[in-house]
């Protein structure tokens, strides 16, 4: 069975690392992530967000951190 994980696309590594650490201490666990460059991705980070992608992006945006957008990664269960 395969399910989405939902990635946050940033603009860069850095971001994604400032962002990372700003959600882990508004209680959310968020984990850096290399994605396959693309024209919608940047220089392809992300953060993947397990539970609470939505709020995560919206703390993301309150606090300055562009995002360019989001994917569901493919997972096999």
């Amino acid at each position: 069975m395969m399910m989405g994980k939902p990635v946050i696309l940033l603009s860069s590594v850095t971001y994604a690392m400032k962002g990372r650490d700003l959600l882990l201490r508004q209680g959310l666990r968020a984990y850096v992530e290399r994605i396959p460059p693309s024209n919608t991705s940047g220089c392809g980070y992300g953060l993947y967000v397990p539970r609470g992608a939505e709020e995560a992006q919206r703390i993301l945006s309150e606090n300055g951190i562009k995002i360019l957008g989001r994917l569901e990664q493919e997972t096999a269960l």
